[in-house]
């Protein structure tokens, strides 16, 4: 195994740095590919610092096609490239588009041999190597556009244990007894029930079929995590009460990976850093609902509720994309495409006040409204937003706020 330690000479932000984390908080090995036929350590290194403004590579190892290994970054290093997992993962990225040329042995068996390697330090076993596309939220994503199964197989020959895939066992607990812990291995109409509740909350267990699995064990993880509770994995007591009474929002995404050097799908990678809304309760909250919302002509009031999943799914059905109330990468991607250049943005509530508010807001309005544009926010103007908004079925107060101006935009 020819590895060449390069983590002194790879370009570097001026300023930002990645942070750190102890060796016994990876927890998983992400498989990449570039999706370029020609790349090295220091492409990438230069697209994601000089383009992305990262502060540094986001890989931790790049294997080329000649089976040489580059070193990038210190195995402590939580740099971007798995998103919401970045922070328990090592990235190795395999120079090569696979959607379009084959994987070739030498370069497959230099990755398998370091992907050992990493699991014999690290104290990884097989079923917690993924491919890109099976982290949480990349589904999507035909990263590494390897079969990731096969590439397991074939760690396992050397070593490691593999499990058969998600097969109910003959002890599967079905009916409606709940076991005081859940952990992995655990199967059950109680597990089920689990997996329901942490996709609901948005923490995506992976399939619902009642297996706790290496998915379902993440999810419990990042749950966990996100609850400001013990991280263990293990499903008792503080983890059911916990799942029941938590509010808060899944957590936030640090960094999506473009994976490769800039190309025709860059649009589709930085929609990627966001996280998926859709309704559920309690439901999500946040700047990026809003955002959101503004878009879609919802009322702005920072909640994910049943009128803002409608007005998604209008917007989805003029867009011609799939209908299903939930902003995901495609949807995010229309939304951004919807150009905010022509929309006014909101700055301030307009109402009529004494001296009258005045500026280019209000002419704003007043265009809008079509009535006389001189720029003062007076009786004539407040009356044309009081029928505005009784037209709307909204609030008919005559104040401009963000429910009433995004109302008036779109």
């Amino acid at each position: 195994m020819n590895i060449i330690d390069k983590r002194g000479t790879l370009a570097k932000h001026s300023s930002r740095t990645y942070r750190r984390r102890s060796r016994s908080a990876i927890r998983n090995i992400a498989i990449h590919h570039s999706a370029t036929t020609t790349g090295s350590a220091e492409a990438f290194a230069r697209y994601h610092v000089n383009e992305l403004g990262w502060p540094g590579i986001g890989y931790h190892y790049v294997v080329d096609k000649d089976g040489n290994i580059s070193r990038c970054h210190d195995l402590e290093v939580v740099s971007y490239h798995v998103g919401n997992s970045n922070g328990y993962a090592v990235g190795i990225c395999m120079v090569g588009n696979f959607q379009t040329e084959s994987l070739g042995e030498t370069q497959r068996n230099a990755t398998l041999e370091l992907t050992k390697h990493l699991m014999s330090e690290l104290g990884i076993t097989v079923d917690n190597v993924w491919g890109h596309t099976e982290f949480p939220g990349y589904a999507w994503k035909p990263c590494p556009s390897i079969n990731m199964n096969t590439f397991r197989n074939q760690l396992a020959e050397h070593g490691g244990s593999l499990p058969d895939g998600n097969i109910q066992a003959p002890t599967y607990v079905a009916g409606a007894r709940q076991r005081t812990y859940l952990s992995r291995g655990d199967q059950g109409d109680d597990v089920q029930a689990l997996q329901e509740r942490l996709d609901r909350l948005g923490f995506m267990p992976g399939p619902i079929d009642g297996i706790f699995g290496p998915k379902t064990y993440d999810a419990v993880m990042r749950f966990q995590r996100a609850a400001g509770i013990s991280v263990d994995g293990i499903v008792g007591p503080e983890t059911r009460a916990a799942l029941r009474d938590y509010e808060g929002e899944v957590e936030i995404i640090e960094h999506g990976s473009p994976t490769d050097e800039p190309d025709d799908n860059e649009e589709m990678f930085r929609s990627e850093s966001r996280r998926m809304l859709r309704y559920i309760q309690p439901m999500m909250r946040g700047e990026d609902v809003s955002e959101v919302q503004q878009k879609v002509g919802a009322m702005v009031d920072g909640m994910y509720g049943t009128e803002t999943a409608q007005k998604v799914r209008d917007f989805q059905s003029r867009e011609g994309i799939l209908v299903d109330g939930i902003v995901g990468p495609q949807t995010w991607r229309a939304l951004d495409r919807t150009s905010s250049s022509r929309r006014p943005r909101y700055q301030r509530l307009l109402s009529l006040q004494t001296p009258y508010l005045r500026g280019d807001d209000v002419k704003q309005v007043q265009r809008a409204l079509n009535v006389e544009v001189d720029g003062l926010y007076g009786p004539i103007t407040e009356r044309a937003v009081r029928n505005f908004q009784r037209r709307e079925g909204i609030t008919a107060d005559g104040i401009v706020g963000r429910q009433t101006w995004a109302r008036l935009f779109n």
